[in-house]
């Protein structure tokens, strides 16, 4: 029996049984989670400083000069937006671009690269002689960009592994990865003035933010609504309008998360959060969206965005049957032939929408 006196053979005294070791101290859960977190502040540390060293080899060659075709178009926009204003570069019609025809600037380019640049020009002398260093010009601004966003969108990377995988040693080491792999260092290398090194930034923090709003919530069982997902609903749509603005890739961010939103319904795990974040992110997004000069009605118009709007108004009619069925206390039949007699009326109303949008 265990716990008692072992007794030898020959019927001699009984040997004492040994102590047991004295219990393990670990530290608290809270403890963990901040020594943790410490931890991968450091680590992406450390990747942000190698992320932006192999990204300045071409200033450390050649100096602050930018490079390519597509770049220098981008900087003498950029100098035209600081020089003569808001007003006058969404109306520049420029007749070196596009000899003899000219372009319409205007109305033809993705803009985030020329604003961002533009802001970040003129706050520098706000804060930079704080830091007891001197502001830089614009063509030095617009070659450092590409490596400061290439710190970012890997910074960006990491936590949205992070906050998928639940470590945060995966989060590490897919922002170790991100900030050396040869498909980024190749569009985000200092001098490189070009949209994907801004837009690779937007397009992680509108993914983090997304799966972020979808985070589970222990004191939130029923599926019903969090502030979580409001408030990072939010920060998604306006990321996601960032990155309208940075690149015209932002159809892949939109359909990605229309196919991700419909795949939960699909395999039951509609709630209440997913509703409020998805609505969120598209109602905001897509007005956003149509305020960018090239894109204008494209995400209502484009037969490669409707993914994205079919999935948004199958969700209303899903969450609409939710709200019913609570506070009627519906059985399954019952809701199933709600869902029925609501969806017919709607799919005509889309295929006649549809049919004014086209002509």
């Amino acid at each position: 029996v265990r716990g008692a006196m072992a007794k030898p053979k020959g019927g001699g005294a009984a040997a004492p049984t040994p102590a047991a070791p004295p219990p393990t101290k670990r530290l608290p859960a809270g403890a963990k989670a901040t020594a943790g977190l410490c931890v991968f502040i450091a680590a992406m540390g450390v990747v942000a400083q190698q992320a932006y060293d192999i990204r300045m080899y071409a200033i450390r060659d050649y100096g602050y000069v930018i490079h390519e075709f597509d770049p220098w178009f981008n900087f003498r926009a950029t100098k035209y937006l600081a020089e003569h204003g808001w007003h006058a570069f969404f109306h520049w019609f420029d007749y070196k671009a596009w000899y003899p025809l000219g372009r319409p600037v205007g109305t033809t380019i993705y803009p985030g690269m020329q604003i961002t640049s533009v802001a970040i020009w003129r706050a520098m002398p706000h804060y930079m002689p704080l830091l007891g260093l001197q502001p830089m010009s614009l063509n030095d601004v617009c070659c450092m960009v590409p490596a400061w966003f290439g710190i970012t969108a890997s910074v960006s990377l990491g936590a949205l592994t992070a906050e998928c995988s639940g470590t945060w040693s995966a989060g590490v080491a897919a922002a170790a990865i991100m900030a050396v792999i040869p498909a980024h260092t190749m569009r985000s290398v200092a001098g490189g003035y070009d949209n994907e090194s801004i837009a690779l930034t937007a397009m992680c923090t509108t993914f983090y933010f997304w799966t972020r709003a979808l985070r589970p919530d222990p004191a939130v069982a029923d599926g019903r609504a969090t502030k979580a997902s409001v408030v990072f609903g939010v920060l998604c749509g306006a990321a996601y309008v960032y990155m309208v603005a940075a690149w015209g890739g932002y159809v892949f961010v939109v359909n990605m998360i229309g196919v991700h939103a419909a795949a939960l319904c699909a395999c039951g795990r509609d709630t209440s959060k997913l509703h409020r974040a998805y609505s969120l992110f598209y109602v905001i997004g897509t007005f956003g969206a149509t305020r960018v000069p090239p894109v204008n009605w494209a995400p209502v118009r484009n037969l490669e965005q409707m993914g994205p709007l079919l999935a948004f108004v199958g969700m209303q009619l899903l969450e609409y049957v939710e709200v019913q069925r609570r506070a009627r206390k519906l059985s399954v039949l019952q809701v199933q032939l709600l869902r029925a007699k609501l969806a017919l009326p709607i799919a005509l109303a889309l295929v006649g929408a549809a049919a004014l949008l086209m002509q």
